[in-house]
């Protein structure tokens, strides 16, 4: 009876084998970059992976210049920026599944929020905001997004 029930088991497995189809390797996505954020400091870009977006922790920058204005102003240059970077990748703010906020200064939160709750599709997409202190550019805010890229 073992015997059987080895000989059967080692048959059951073979054929599972035999009927076991491949998953398919996704195809690779191609690194994407924004051009409008290059320069010494101010790398922008994303990349992609298994039909997710990570970006860089893009700045309110325009062809390598920090936008002038306050915070409210970086703050929309930032999510245009983004936008444009998701837009390369095949995708929006309406997919973003998260958001990491670097303020230069904490004391900046309110106007940011009021000009990012503005801008940004609802539901909003969940957030965490810190104060670094000092942003290597000297621009007031930094923001970072994971989104994804929708089925077609």
């Amino acid at each position: 009876m073992v015997q059987f029930v080895s000989v059967l088991t080692t048959l059951l497995v073979a054929a599972g084998v035999a009927l076991a189809k491949p998953t398919p390797k996704l195809a690779e996505q191609p690194v994407v970059t924004y051009l409008g954020t290059q320069g010494p400091i101010l790398s922008g870009g994303a990349w992609t992976s298994k039909g997710i977006v990570y970006t860089s922790g893009t700045v309110p920058s325009v062809n390598g210049t920090i936008v002038a204005g306050g915070i409210e102003a970086q703050t929309a240059q930032v999510i245009k920026n983004i936008a444009a970077t998701l837009e390369e990748a095949g995708t929006s703010w309406d997919y973003v599944m998260k958001t990491t906020v670097f303020l230069a200064n904490m004391s900046d939160y309110a106007a940011m929020n009021e000009v990012y709750g503005a801008m940004l599709p609802t539901p909003k997409p969940a957030r965490t905001a810190v104060e670094v202190g000092k942003l290597p550019g000297d621009f007031l805010i930094e923001v970072e997004a994971i989104a994804a890229i929708p089925d077609i």
